[in-house]
């Protein structure tokens, strides 16, 4: 697994964890006053990009490889296509 070039490891790794988070509110939808299981998943997602930010960007630093610096672009690019998906669904 340490073959894999790490704009793969992102990618893979936030469309699972998005999959998941999907399938978290199927199986446990949130209610009005109760937050579901993808609720939660969606919500803890967004301090785990800024530390996987974080950690790609001091080891861009560290190494001077460009494809951590590619990774937090892809991450940076998530949210935004997120955030856009997002609004335009509740149109």
């Amino acid at each position: 697994m340490t073959n894999i070039r790490p704009e793969i490891k992102t990618i893979v790794f936030f469309i699972s964890y998005f999959v998941l988070a999907l399938l978290g509110e199927k199986a446990s939808p949130s209610g009005v006053c109760t937050p579901g299981l993808g609720f939660l998943l969606f919500l803890l997602a967004i301090p785990i990009s800024i530390i996987y930010s974080l950690i790609r960007f001091f080891k861009y630093h560290k190494t001077e490889n460009k494809q951590y610096l590619n990774s937090v672009f892809i991450i940076s690019g998530i949210w935004v296509l997120l955030f856009i998906f997002l609004s335009f669904n509740n149109s």
